[in-house]
Parts: structure tokens; sequence; C-alpha cells
């Protein structure tokens, strides 16, 4: 079994543009970035704007550009500067390995270190299968312990790379602009929420990721809120306290979008995940209950002999409004509620996804179950009245086992014509295919709702 031999230099290949490989005479480092800005979305995918300097000679050029994203999109990548034209561009973001370096080579001249033996020169002759080496006039097959390289060849980066030719119309000094669409690179939002009473203490983190396979270091960035449509398919969340930033992100409207400019540069390497602020602690009035959901629409359609047993569950709602304490647009989040115990330690009462919520709009978070309270649902009568009209009859018993009074709101849903025709409590009608009343169960105590629907369809 052959050995992959060992390197002396790390290098990504060169990026074949129709059928030939594409050398790049100028290099143009990551490192010698005169900008960079990252325009990140919600949905693991951002753009990338990447100027570099660079001496251009006049007439015709061939570039490279390393430390770009290894998931770059390279249909979408566009180098534009003044006074030049692209005349073929391409992306190489294929893995290093041994066996392509090595092919690299072919027909060069390298330092082979054989087991046992010094150092010899030899010309590599083939990488198919076992290596084949011309050295003293002599060909040898196999995989010595060592290879060392002369150089670099040309094409070469040490990283996944942007491959261009172009035509300059002056020689001298240029800036050119690089702008790609890369996968790896995106955004979240994660709100907490800290109940006291009927008020929430609301922040709201930006929760930046980096896989794209580079860094990027001191970068402006943007950050879109919204979802936008594409073409193809291209991390962690932690859980983030009150944010303490002296001043917001800019917030800005793009076409349908809401854009967050972050006022200071953000290094974000490969592999990083890190959160910034986007809405410091704020005081939102909340309202909380207790919603037993309802039952599915065709059980109040056909006999169901079996008691139903449910726990009510905690439910928070509000509005987006300045009179609320709020009045700004909120990006789609997971959002996770605390409210302090007994003894003032933070308890966390469950998590919910916050939709994207414009000013106005009202958020509604369901928590979980309200463990003191059950509900159970009996169907005490039913009736065909005609071929396509029933009756269903229900008792709804709330039992109670904690120290407080449980306000319930206990909802309905149909899906064809009905109506209450008997009830213990007055129904509130929601919509034309829901209904709610309100149940109090005193504490330590129970309480009885019944009702009597006729269902037509």
């Amino acid at each position: 079994m052959s050995r992959i031999p060992s390197l002396l230099f790390v290098l990504v290949l060169p990026v074949a543009i129709g059928g030939s490989v594409l050398a790049a005479d100028l290099i143009l480092p990551a490192a010698e970035r005169s900008g960079l800005g990252l325009t990140l979305y919600q949905g693991d995918i951002a753009l990338v704007r990447d100027r570099r300097p660079a001496s251009l000679e006049r007439g015709g050029n061939s570039l490279s550009l390393d430390g770009v994203s290894r998931a770059i999109r390279p249909g979408s990548a566009m180098l534009q500067g003044s006074g030049v034209t692209i005349t073929e561009r391409g992306t190489d973001s294929r893995p290093l390995s041994a066996e392509r370096l090595l092919a690299a080579n072919l027909g060069r001249q390298v330092t082979l270190y054989w087991p046992g033996e010094p150092a010899t020169r030899g010309r590599v002759l083939s990488v198919e299968g076992m290596p084949l080496f011309e050295v003293d006039g002599k060909v040898m097959a196999g995989t010595p312990d060592r290879i060392v390289y002369d150089g670099l060849p040309p094409g070469l980066t040490p990283r996944p790379s942007f491959h261009a030719r172009l035509n300059a119309e002056s020689g001298g000094p240029h800036e050119l602009d690089l702008t790609y669409l890369t996968g790896g690179l995106g955004w979240s939002a994660d709100a907490t929420g800290e109940l006291d009473g009927d008020r929430m203490s609301l922040t709201v983190w930006a929760n930046l990721g980096n896989s794209s396979g580079a860094d990027f270091p001191d970068a402006t960035l943007r950050l879109v809120a919204g979802t936008f449509n594409q073409a193809g398919d291209f991390g962690p969340r932690l859980m983030a306290g009150p944010a303490r930033a002296a001043t917001e992100p800019l917030r800005e409207i793009a076409g349908p979008y809401h854009v967050y400019t972050i006022a200071e540069p953000i290094t974000l390497k490969d592999g990083e995940n890190r959160q910034i602020p986007l809405l410091a602690s704020t005081q939102v009035k909340v309202h909380r209950q207790l919603v037993l959901e309802p039952l599915p629409p065709a059980s109040l359609q056909s006999r169901t002999p079996e008691p139903r047993r449910q726990h009510p569950m905690l439910v928070v709602d509000f509005t987006n409004t300045a009179k609320n304490g709020l009045g700004k647009p909120l990006p789609a989040a997971t959002i996770r509620i605390t409210e302090r115990g007994p003894g003032g330690e933070i308890m966390l009462l469950g998590e919910d996804r916050l939709e994207a919520l414009p000013e106005g709009a009202e958020a509604r978070l369901t928590l979980g179950e309200a463990f003191d309270v059950t509900a159970t649902r009996v169907q005490t009568d039913f009736q065909k009245i005609a071929a396509d009209v029933s009756e269903s009859a229900w008792e709804v018993r709330l039992s109670n086992g904690g120290d407080r009074a449980a306000v319930v709101t206990v909802r309905e849903a149909f899906h064809s014509d009905w109506l209450v025709i008997d009830e213990n409590a007055p129904h509130v009608k929601d919509s034309a295919g829901s209904t709610h009343w309100t149940v109090t169960a005193p504490p330590k105590g129970q309480a009885l709702l019944r009702y009597r629907v006729r269902v037509k369809g």
C-alpha cells in the first residue's frame, strides 16, 4: 500500500476554466485587503464585498484572490474595477490533498527522500496509481518518505481562491472589488423576555455564524431581516442575557426588508459563533393567560365516548406599539421566557418562535402546560338532527390544585356552520370558525363549563 508523501507547502490548486488551467501571475493576498463588508441574511447566506489593491500591467493580466469562502457560489462572483474588463473568471474551493499537489508538479523537479538514503533530485513522471519519478536517468516507482517542492507552481494559492483574467486600460495601481454570494455565513435572532407581573423585559440579540471556511477580519456588517426567494438551497444557539449596548444598530428599510447596520467592525473567524445586541433591554406590557386549546373539529360532529384530559397552556401575548413600550419592528427569532422564582433565581418558563413582528402587530407566545390546572372534557350528548346537522353537548371540568385562582380561556374551533344553542357562561365569537369562553377555577377548587353546539355540514 502506498503512503501519502509529507509536504512542506500547503496549497490550493488552480481552477480549470474552459478546459484549461488558469494560472495566476499576480497574487492578491487576503492580508492586503483595503476593505471588507458582509451583508448577512437570515437563512445561511451572505453577500461578501472584498476590496483589494492591485498593480496591473496595461493590457492582459492574470490574477488570483485567495481567502474567499469555501462555500462561494461561483456564478454570483463579480470582479470590478475602474478601467478593467474581465475576460475569464472562476473559483477554486476544492480541498487540498497530497495527491493533487503532486499532480500539480507533473514534469517538474522535486527533492525526494527515500528510506535510509540521502536526498535525491527527481522529475515527476506520473501520478496515476503508484507515482513514477525519473532519477539519474532511471525510472523509480514508489512513494518516498518525503517530497520537498522548490516553490509554488503557477496558480496555486494557500486557500480557496477566485481567479480571473482581465484587460486593463492603463498600467499602475488599481482597486478591485470582488463581490459574491456564499453559504456558510448567516444570522438568526435570539430573544429573551423576563416576566414580572404584566411587564416583560425584552432583549434581542443577533446570532452570527461562520462555517464558510474563511476568516473575515474587521468587516463592516449589515444584517438583513426578512425572507427572500432563492433559486436553490444553500449553528447552535446560545442563551442570551440582557443587552447592555450603549447604542443600538442603525435600522433602515430596503425594499421589503429591514437592514441593521452595525456601528463597529466585526471579526468573524471560520467556525466562530458570536452574538451582538439588536435591541437593548426594553420594558414591554404583556398579557398572560391560560388557554385550553380546542378539540379537533370532527369531535363536535361525532360521538366521543371517552373523556378528554388536557392541561391549559400558558400563553403570553403583547402588541408591538410605542404605547406598550416597544413600537419597533422585530426580526423573526427564537424567544425564551423566564421569571424570577421565590428566592430570586431565574426560572425558564418556556420558549417559542417569534415570527417577524412589524410595528402594530400582535405576538402570541405559547410557553408550556399549566401543571396545577387540569381540564376534563366530556361529551354528555350527541344527536343527529338531520342528515347534515348534528348537536353535541359538552362539559369542561377545570380542576385547580394551585393556591391562586386560575382564569382559563376555553377555545373551540369549527370547520362548518355552527351555532351555540345552550351554555352556562357567555361565549365570545373570535372568527367565523372559532369561539371561546372564560372560566375561573378557584384555588384548590373546580369550575364547570357546559355548552351545546349545533353543527351543519
